[in-house]
């Protein structure tokens, strides 16, 4: 699932999470590989007018992750199974936004955790011109992406130098890992959605450079 519509970002990610986390849930349950159903894209189409029509989305702004996943919940979102037609209603319990400042004080570790007991996530971060050349899938998955900081003083900087291609930007986080040698350097590989490659492209980016993790909590089935 991908970005049809520039601006779309957090829409589709919040959708591909709520899978994941389905996904992840389910064949806990029942066994891995038991979970066979898949969004649906005539309900992100549903979510994407939904999200028009309440001015949760704009074309000159976007749309805030918080309030998209809100809108999921009042939607209950369905979901099909392959070849079949008939929806499967996989709604979205509940939802908790975590950053730096506030009192879930975002830190490596706890970015760590959070992957390991609510992952997958929805992670928003600030992106750079150069953000979109990076692609763990293939022989750069050594390559960490680091854009230009999560300062306000440092984004209004980002774009005087770089008009019209730099902003937020909404990507499913689901793994990380620690650099060997100690300290705190932590990489989190995320999953993007403005191409249509399966499962891709991905990128690992350096830690820091997330602004807000979102978690998701959905009811076993």
């Amino acid at each position: 699932m991908y970005m049809r519509c520039a601006g779309t970002c957090a829409i589709v990610a919040c959708t591909v999470c709520v899978e994941a986390v389905h996904r992840l849930e389910h064949d806990k349950l029942h066994g891995e590989g038991t979970f066979k159903w898949s969004a649906a894209l005539s309900a992100l189409d549903r979510l994407f007018i939904a999200c028009i029509l309440d001015a949760t989305w704009t074309p000159a702004n976007g749309a805030n992750v918080g309030k998209v996943l809100t809108k999921i919940q009042q939607m209950a979102a369905c979901w099909r199974p392959p070849r079949r037609r008939t929806p499967c209603s996989c709604p979205l319990r509940s939802w908790r936004r975590h950053t730096w400042h506030d009192g879930s004080r975002l830190s490596p570790e706890r970015v760590a955790a959070l992957l390991d007991s609510h992952g997958p996530c929805v992670g928003v971060l600030w992106v750079c011109p150069w953000y979109y050349h990076f692609d763990a899938r293939g022989h750069d998955d050594a390559l960490v992406y680091s854009g230009c900081g999560r300062g306000e003083d440092d984004r209004e900087q980002s774009k005087r130098l770089y008009p019209g291609t730099v902003g937020s930007h909404a990507v499913v986080c689901f793994a990380y890992r620690f650099c060997s040698g100690g300290g705190d350097e932590m990489h989190v590989l995320v999953r993007d959605n403005h191409e249509a490659a399966a499962n891709g492209p991905q990128r690992w980016i350096d830690v820091e450079e997330i602004d807000t993790l979102y978690t998701l909590s959905v009811e076993r089935a």
